[in-house]
């Protein structure tokens, strides 16, 4: 199972915060709004304050601090203070007071290069190199993505099949699950998903755990279900609720792409272009399409 770890810069604790509401009580929830309506704040306020800002108890706040992977409020306190130390002077990473831009472009485009930002930020490094030994060792490779994460699960099985990997991404959920229990110890499950509650991911990977395959979770915070699931866990959060979805799709892209570049690397020697086992059929394709 994997061990959670707390984030390691200031953006990225602004994006756990804001990825962990969804899998909190309402109560819970309130706390969290309570620590990033001022991040800067709670370096200066007991547990007590905020429970009087979220109108709940002390308890709940400690209890709300140790569900984000802090021993208790004072932990958190401790990291927000360590990390306002190394980057001073950069308030809550968003500031949601500045007015719109009055080009819509350059607010989407903004707001989707800082969400990619903290997207990296939260990105275990030590957990994405684990996933790659656990690919580059895999004979076969089973990508699970429903909804919004199907096309980046598709995406990725097609990067890894043309560099001649066997690689998969059925988009039906039957599908899905019978090629999770084929799959063996020595094959690999990606499991693709933005709440990491999809019931039909889980479903595919809880499957793959009944031969004891690794399982690759990606999804935007540790607090899900899929978390539980997984062998190796990638987590790629965003400092905002305006675009999560849009831009952690495209963030899973990236991920995922890294992924494929890393894999790769380890070949000896380095592959360039599509297998040499595919040539034939790009051969022909590209044939049929200079003859229409």
């Amino acid at each position: 199972m994997f061990q959670q770890t707390t984030p390691k810069t200031r953006r990225s604790l602004i994006g756990h915060l804001r990825a962990a509401i969804p899998q909190l009580s309402p109560t819970e929830q309130r706390v969290v709004e309570a620590l990033l309506f001022d991040i800067d704040r709670i370096a200066h306020c007991s547990a007590m304050a905020i429970a009087k800002t979220a109108n709940t108890s002390s308890a709940t706040v400690v209890r709300t601090a140790q569900k984000l992977g802090y021993t208790g409020y004072n932990d958190l306190r401790s990291e927000v203070i360590r990390l306002g130390m190394q980057e001073p002077g950069q308030g809550s990473g968003v500031d949601s007071s500045a007015p719109p831009s009055d080009d819509v472009m350059d607010e989407v485009f903004d707001t989707a290069t800082d969400g990619l930002r903290t997207a990296s930020d939260t990105l275990d490094r030590q957990q994405f190199s684990q996933a790659v030994d656990t690919l580059d060792a895999a004979k076969k490779i089973l990508f699970i993505g429903s909804g919004e994460s199907s096309m980046p699960a598709q995406e990725a099985a097609l990067r890894f099949m043309m560099y001649g990997r066997d690689a998969s991404a059925p988009t039906d959920v039957l599908q899905q699950q019978f090629g999770a229990r084929l799959l063996t110890e020595r094959d690999a499950v990606v499991a693709v998903s933005f709440s990491g509650a999809n019931k039909h991911t889980l479903e595919a990977v809880e499957t793959a755990k009944i031969t004891r395959v690794p399982v690759i979770g990606i999804t935007s915070t540790t607090l899900s279900p899929l978390a539980e699931l997984t062998n190796t866990l990638l987590v790629v959060a965003s400092p905002t609720t305006s675009t999560d979805p849009l831009v952690g799709r495209i963030a899973h892209s990236l991920v995922l792409n890294g992924l494929n570049q890393a894999v790769l690397r380890r070949q000896q020697p380095q592959a360039f272009g599509p297998s040499d086992a595919l040539a034939d059929v790009f051969a022909r394709t590209l044939k049929e399409q200079q003859e229409k």
